[in-house]
């Protein structure tokens, strides 16, 4: 497996800031979205959107998997607060286990923890992934071994490419205006659209329609759902960058209808008409909704997006391996509940929720 050594490299220069970094994943994807009303109303979103969730820890403290498990746990580690969150876990702990879970995966790899395997493991450096594919290459039954190795190979190389991706992103965030004129962008802007489209990797895991690599389509799925996190807060002529094709591969939506440049704004609604069209081909039909305002129309257009999400997930639940079970089944269900959460909340909060087929 190829892995990009100058990037990680550099990630590892900023690694003193990553963990932090990784625990701020926010995976609430509609409920992030409410920026488009006002902040009462963001407020309120919050409140009523939160899911008073059981704790359904995963991989408790302590944990020492071996095999396919093993690699549940990396990508555990690899996917931060999507995780923890799909457990239950309160906001205000996730960075407690996101640690934790990574601190676990390197003693499990390592037979005893190390601050340098930590970083190297967590940025899904080359020779880290290489150590974790050999563990479990020894340690997983020879009749899955090659299928499972071959899983967790591509688990870590879509990691590596969203990190990068969210890493790209970040640049942009720190500095973009939300009022400024969108058109002038800075050299990461430019840089960030190159990496931004970059999903090789997410399409590897995607584009299996195998009944028999159900888990593999579900954990693309959840990395796919990443990639709607990065593009909040960056400006319309990168969102379409960061999701286009993770919507094409997944709900067979059209590419977007412009002429996508990182250095010019897209024409007023493009984005919107652009959202809409896939959560109608996710299934969740807005268009039709009369008196909305553009937030709001937004709002349901997302969520509708996220929704579809949820729903393949929930069929992909049905048919995953036994030893994806039930670890990937408990976040697959935790996640879709999230997402079908907050589809319900935004109908009901922009009253249109009578106006909305199934």
């Amino acid at each position: 497996m190829k892995m990009q050594h100058v990037a990680e490299r550099t990630a590892l220069a900023g690694s003193s800031n990553r963990g932090a970094a990784m625990s701020r994943r926010l995976p609430c994807w509609g409920l992030a979205l409410a920026i488009v009303f006002s902040l009462s109303t963001v407020e309120s979103w919050t409140r009523f959107g939160r899911a008073d969730a059981a704790s359904n820890e995963v991989f408790l403290a302590g944990s020492t998997p071996w095999g396919y498990k093993l690699g549940l746990l990396a990508t555990s580690c690899w996917m931060g607060g999507v995780w923890s969150d799909a457990e239950g876990v309160p906001r205000e702990r996730w960075a407690a286990r996101d640690h934790q879970r990574c601190h676990d995966l390197v003693v499990s790899v390592y037979g005893a923890f190390d601050q340098a395997r930590f970083e190297q493991i967590r940025a899904t450096e080359s020779r880290a992934v290489d150590d974790l594919l050999a563990k479990i290459r020894v340690t997983e039954p020879e009749a899955t071994r090659a299928r499972t190795v071959a899983l967790f190979s591509d688990v870590a190389a879509a990691a590596h490419e969203g990190m990068l991706a969210r890493r790209a992103a970040d640049r942009v965030k720190i500095d973009y205006d939300r009022n400024s004129i969108e058109a002038k962008l800075t050299k990461d802007e430019r840089t960030a659209a190159e990496v931004l489209q970059v999903h090789s990797a997410l399409d590897k895991l995607l584009v299996t329609r195998d009944p028999a690599w159900a888990d593999r389509r579900a954990i693309g799925t959840l990395f796919a759902m990443d990639r709607m996190e990065i593009a909040i807060g960056l400006p319309k002529a990168l969102k379409f960058y960061a999701v286009a094709q993770a919507f094409t591969t997944t709900f067979d939506a059209a590419p977007p209808a412009v002429a996508l440049s990182p250095t010019e704004a897209p024409r007023p609604g493009a984005w919107l008409a652009y959202l809409t069209d896939v959560a109608a081909r996710a299934g969740y039909h807005s268009s039709n909704v009369s008196g909305l305002r553009p937030g709001e129309r937004e709002t349901l257009a997302w969520t509708g997006v996220g929704r579809g999400f949820a729903d393949r997930l929930r069929t992909l639940a049905a048919t995953l391996p036994a030893q994806a079970v039930p670890e990937l089944s408990r976040i697959i269900g935790g996640v879709a509940t999230r997402l079908e959460t907050e589809r319900r909340n935004a109908e009901q909060l922009t009253g249109v929720h009578a106006w909305l087929g199934p």
